[in-house]
């Protein structure tokens, strides 16, 4: 089979090619209109740096899901510092189980951050991926409660989650504080529904306090499909990236989050309604990945100049140094995932032991 595949890939290489060039040659692009390039300097003052990120694997039983993720914060300054969180255990089969540990995961990364915040006087936080995106992307199961039983759920959960939130930031401790509400949400008809309901009001609560540290927060994406500037198919961070090998970045983007989500948050509607994010575009050395950036505030272009500053001096290859490494650190791969399912003792079949 797979030679038939080479035969197709040499038939058809000339007219696909033909047809990307097409796309990107479109009149209507013109990212010299929205790009600088531009030499970026290095910052050299003595800041805090922090820098976080997740992983989660997951292995599939007949009766039930194996999951395995962790968090990591760095914080450096003159000295590397490390908080870690993580968490082992198993999940029913469901529709919702990749956004649900994807969940879990960002709210691990958050509360670590927030620890982070709550110990060092952090200068800059590079958070891996985007927070704008959590906020704008609907929840799972959004239309799948009533609203009935949403009002239920806040009224009978919120403050006392609220109140265990508030705790268990003060003493460290990451975890999913929706789990120790699971006697209550037992008396729901749907109940891994309810728990989920209650989990994403959780992840928008950790989002909001770590947007309340918004001069030093920094969100950075290695790929992105937003088209806020040219309005395409083609995502902006593959216009500029072809426009441009040079060092520099794009003009700014405000995006104001009452105009992208016309539905109510369920908690801190105001707060989140009122939020301005600033977005752009950026290469921190020639001929190395473009990234997205995303500030959870209104920045003026000389703003965003000085952070590409500080973000360029702790830099190799185009990229932050400390996203790199807890990036490699939190991996997960299937060789863990398949020794730490033997240390549990698990001898369930998955399925798939005839492949």
């Amino acid at each position: 089979m797979i030679d038939s595949l080479y035969e197709k890939a040499l038939v058809k290489k000339n007219n696909i090619n033909a047809r990307i060039k097409s796309d990107f040659d479109d009149p209507k692009f013109d990212p010299s209109k929205f790009w600088r390039n531009y030499r970026l300097k290095e910052d050299n003052r003595e800041l805090t740096i922090c820098a976080g990120d997740g992983s989660i694997n997951k292995k599939n039983f007949m009766g039930f899901i194996f999951y395995v993720i962790d968090a990591e914060c760095l914080i450096y300054n003159k000295k590397l510092q490390i908080i870690e969180s993580s968490e082992i255990d198993i999940i029913p089969h469901h529709h919702y189980v990749d956004d649900r540990l994807r969940s879990y995961m960002g709210i691990f990364e958050i509360k670590n951050a927030l620890n982070a915040f709550e110990k060092h006087d952090i200068d800059v936080f590079l958070f891996d991926g985007s927070i704008l995106g959590n906020l704008i992307r609907p929840f799972p199961l959004e239309k799948k409660i009533t609203n009935d039983v949403k009002e239920e759920i806040k009224i009978r959960c919120l403050p006392g989650l609220e109140k265990e939130l508030k705790k268990e930031l003060e003493h460290s401790i990451v975890g999913i504080t929706s789990s120790k509400f699971d006697e209550i949400i037992g008396d729901f008809e749907k109940k891994t529904e309810a728990m989920i309901y209650l989990e994403n009001l959780e992840n928008l609560m950790v989002i909001s306090e770590l947007i309340k540290n918004e001069g030093p927060v920094v969100a950075i994406s290695k790929t992105s499909t937003s088209n806020e500037y040219f309005e395409s198919e083609i995502p902006d961070m593959a216009i500029f990236d072809r426009y441009s090998r040079k060092e520099g970045y794009s003009t700014p983007k405000y995006i104001i989050i009452s105009t992208q989500v016309k539905r109510e948050f369920p908690i801190k509607n105001d707060f989140f309604r009122s939020l301005t994010f600033t977005i752009f575009y950026a290469r921190l050395e020639d001929h190395k990945n473009i990234l997205k950036f995303e500030l959870p505030y209104y920045a003026s272009e000389d703003k965003i100049k000085d952070i590409l500053k500080i973000v360029k001096s702790k830099s190799a290859e185009g990229y932050p140094l400390l996203l790199k490494k807890a990036h490699n650190d939190v991996v997960i791969r299937k060789v863990d995932l398949e020794r730490l399912s033997k240390i549990i003792g698990f001898m369930e079949k998955s399925g798939r032991e005839m492949l």
